[in-house]
């Protein structure tokens, strides 16, 4: 099985890879600036993946 440490360097990963398939898929950087529609997206994708993040640090550090 995989270490403490290296679990959380895969939950990292998957939620970069996560984040950047939802930014290529709304356009990238060009329509983004065009919508503001797509900025409130994305600024919520940015808010949920720290979300889960700081969660899987907390879970890490205390399992």
């Amino acid at each position: 099985m995989f270490e403490k440490f290296e679990i959380l360097l895969i939950i990292f990963v998957i939620l970069s890879s996560f984040y950047l398939v939802i930014y290529l898929g709304s356009g990238g950087k060009k329509k983004i600036s065009e919508s503001k529609e797509i900025k409130n997206y994305m600024s919520g994708v940015r808010i949920l993946i720290i979300i889960i993040a700081v969660v899987c640090l907390i879970l890490w550090t205390f399992i």
